[in-house]
Parts: C-alpha cells; structure tokens; sequence
C-alpha cells in the first residue's frame, strides 16, 4: 500500500466523509421539502415551516443542532420534523459506508478511481433519499430528478468502472420498460392503478448506473421488502375498517414502492457485484 492510499484508509477520513454526508443530508431534507411545491431549492434560505423566521446558520449545524434546540424552532417553540435528523444521519451512515467499502477498503485500485466511485455513488445515494422520502410522502417520484439523472448517472458510470456502457444502456431501457408494462397491465387489464410510471423510471435511473445485471436483483429485493412490509399494514387496515368495508378499504391502501426500489438499489451497491462474481464464478 502506497504512502497516498494509506492516507486514504485513515479512519479520520472515514470520519470526515460521514460528516461530509450529514452536511448533504441537510441539503437533502431541502430538496425533499420544497421539489414537491415546486419552490426553489436555492433561495430563500433555511426557515422554520411554521413561523417563516430564517435559521441562523449556528441552528443548521447538521444533527447537532436539532438535538440542542431540543427539535424546536428557536423563534416560535414549534417542532420541527424527526424527518431532518433522520436523513441526515442517514446520508452520513451512507457516506461512511461508501468510503470504507470503496476507498479505504478497496487498496487494490488507482486512488483516483475509488475516490471517482465514493462520489458517484454517494451522489446516487442521494438521489435515492431524495426520491424516497418524497414518495412517502406525496406518493410520487418527481420527474424534475428521475428524468435528468438518467443520462447523468448513466454518464457518471464510466467513472464507476463497474457495468459496461452497454450493460447500463440496456438497464436504463430495461428497467423503464418492464415496469411500464407491469403499470400498463394493471391500469388497461386489471382496470385499476398499481404501479406508477414514477417507479418505471426510477428503475430506469437505477438500471442507468447499475447495469441490467442489477435490475433482478433490485426487483427481488425491493419486491420482498415491500410485500413483508406492506401486508401487515394492509391487515392492519383490514381489521380497523367498518364491517362490510374490508374489501373497500384495502382499494385504498397504498405502499408507496419507490423505497424499496431505492433501498435494494443500496444494498447491490454494496454486494451485488461481488455477489454476482462469485454466483458465476468470475
């Protein structure tokens, strides 16, 4: 190991790049509060949702400040979601994972290529918390994000050195266009929405940086994640609907999917490809 890639494995750095990450993650929780209302993520700057007053910046120290202000406005005493910390200290668990996997555990490559893979896949970590939280949300997958980070990320992946440009050529339209056809069937044959064209591109966003070769495994994972989590919730409103209403109240259940798309899209990042290797033996 180089005198350079030593540095790289400190584990300051790792500190450091988590902290990098809690620092997007506020910009993060600006971008999941404002995209959906079509506001400016730039202008105006931080302010509490009730009052309006804006947020000194000694109250927007990621995570730390939340916890000193007891997760209150200073101005007005109103609380401020559990949302703002939680993805802040997710974007920087992320962060910290990114680099120990990619940068300093991974001494086997040219610094400049792992360094070139912590950002990328951070940047796609990003958009995924992004994207997950305002599909809790609002129940939508923006197209002001989906669409654009499509050819971004599908260009970012040849800095990745993982899927071939043509790998990620085919996830990007392999992924639009089998979960086109899963939404078009249940809206023209089964009569009734299911998937939403959010989740297709989406898949599409994922399959671009990915390759194709991640797309079963995203598609396995994500879908068990979400029938585990999302029939018990379906039960659960079974039992509290008014007898004789069980039938229609489960017509209005909805599991936004969108999470457990972005969250098996994580997890391949982190062992797909070594997984695949060793399945196929290469």
């Amino acid at each position: 190991m180089d005198e350079f890639a030593a540095v790289l494995s400190s584990p300051w750095l790792t500190a450091a790049a988590a902290a990098f990450g809690a620092i997007w993650g506020s910009f993060f929780n600006v971008c999941i509060a404002r995209l959906p209302a079509g506001q400016s993520i730039v202008r105006p700057g931080s302010r509490c949702g009730s009052c309006g007053t804006p947020i000194h910046p000694a109250d927007n120290v990621p995570l730390l400040s939340f916890f000193l202000l007891r997760g209150r406005c200073r101005a007005c005493k109103q609380r401020f979601s559990a949302r703002y910390p939680l993805v802040e200290a997710l974007a920087a668990l992320i962060a910290g994972a990114l680099w120990m996997t990619f940068v300093s555990g991974d001494a086997g490559e040219a610094a400049a290529i792992r360094l070139a893979r912590f950002a990328v896949y951070f940047a796609f970590a990003g958009a995924l918390i992004v994207l997950s939280f305002i599909d809790v949300a609002t129940m939508r997958l923006p197209d002001v994000i989906t669409l654009p980070a499509i050819p971004i990320f599908f260009l970012s992946g040849f800095a990745v050195h993982e899927a071939t440009w043509l790998q990620r050529l085919i996830g990007a339209a392999a992924g639009y266009l089998f979960l086109r056809l899963v939404a078009d069937f249940y809206y023209y044959v089964l009569k009734r929405e299911g998937l939403g064209l959010g989740d297709a591109k989406l898949l599409a966003v994922i399959g671009a940086l990915l390759g194709w070769r991640s797309l079963p495994f995203v598609l396995a994972v994500g879908g068990l994640a979400g029938s585990l989590i999302s029939l018990p919730i379906i039960l659960w409103s079974r039992r509290r609907a008014p007898a004789g209403a069980a039938g229609e109240s489960l017509r209005h259940v909805q599991i936004s999917f969108g999470p457990f798309l972005a969250g098996a899209a994580l997890l391949y990042v982190f062992v797909g490809p070594r997984l695949l290797a060793a399945l196929t033996g290469g």
